[in-house]
């Protein structure tokens, strides 16, 4: 089976709560409309920065069927099935084919986890099976998931195992496994950078799509990266790279991954606080980190952009 590279960014959706840590699904919606505003290719919903790990099974299918309405080729929504139990995993795999989304992913399992390639498609096979119809991506993210297998022979593995691999979502720093995945049987599969702040490293590895968490606020900042890129015009490319970098490193002071909701907040679109154990933001954080992002010129640059217009 063969599936359409994806060209462009994907962002990383955040899962959407109300005060109370509720999942607010009505907010699906306008986050789409944010998103298609700010030429994404489509949404990676339920992963990292969605708390795909800290979702009930019955939110995630909430959240599946509020996503699916707005999955299209063009604008590709891969919901995220998890990682630690198949059965869960297969379940969820039987809606996003029964609603049509455009894909899957699954990490690898990080509790216990597979020491072998073989064991890794061992666990995927069955849900994968389950999904015929939707591209079914790895998320390979060993920073997290702790399991590090070599991605060449999860290819061959893989590709000969599961009928709709599509391809991997390569949250890694091997830039050399990286280029010998995109290059791997004449470019056979779509091999998808993950890191924001090197996604000019990516692109000049020769990744043509890209995931990222900080696309859903900065959108136009990663446009504006790509499109310089894709003009030879490096010095450019590397100066909205570096205010990437500038904004991510914020993160560390502001909580980590809540930073990114606090700015969804700033730009108008509340996401709630992720779930505990990730630091809760209180009035006086939200006060430091809008004064740092102006310091930034941040909201110059933002996809709802609050200031500046």
């Amino acid at each position: 089976m063969k599936f359409e590279k994806i060209i462009g960014l994907i962002a990383a959706t955040f899962t959407p709560f109300d005060q109370d840590g509720t999942l607010n699904s009505s907010k699906i919606p306008e986050l789409a409309k944010s998103l298609n505003a700010n030429r994404m290719a489509g949404a990676f919903i339920a992963g990292t920065t969605g708390e795909g790990a800290a979702l009930t099974h019955n939110e995630k299918i909430e959240l599946i069927e509020a996503w699916a309405p707005f999955s299209s080729s063009e604008f590709k929504v891969m919901a995220m099935l998890g990682g630690t139990n198949q059965k869960e995993s297969i379940s969820l795999a039987k809606k996003t084919h029964e609603l049509g989304l455009y894909g899957i992913a699954l990490t690898a399992p990080y509790y216990i986890r597979p020491n072998s390639v073989k064991q890794l498609v061992d666990y995927f096979e069955g849900i994968a099976a389950e999904a015929p119809g939707q591209a079914f991506y790895f998320y390979h993210i060993p920073l997290l998931s702790k399991v590090e297998l070599p991605m060449m022979d999860f290819l061959e593995e893989a590709g000969r195992r599961i009928p709709n691999f599509a391809g991997i979502k390569y949250t890694h720093n091997d830039l050399m496994e990286f280029n010998k995945c995109l290059r791997y049987h004449g470019g056979k599969y779509d091999i998808l950078w993950g890191w924001d702040e090197t996604m000019l490293a990516g692109l000049s590895m020769g990744a043509k799509g890209a995931v990222g968490s900080t696309y859903n606020y900065a959108g136009p900042l990663y446009q504006n990266l790509l499109e310089a890129f894709q003009k030879q015009d490096m010095e450019t490319a590397r100066h909205w790279q570096e205010k990437s970098i500038d904004l991510i490193s914020l993160f560390g002071q502001y909580g980590g991954a809540a930073c990114g909701k606090a700015i969804m907040k700033l730009c108008g679109l509340d996401c709630g606080q992720f779930r505990y154990p990730v630091k809760q933001l209180d009035k006086e954080d939200y006060r430091k980190l809008e004064k740092s992002l102006d310091q930034l010129g941040f909201f110059q640059f933002s996809s709802n952009a609050k200031k500046g217009q």
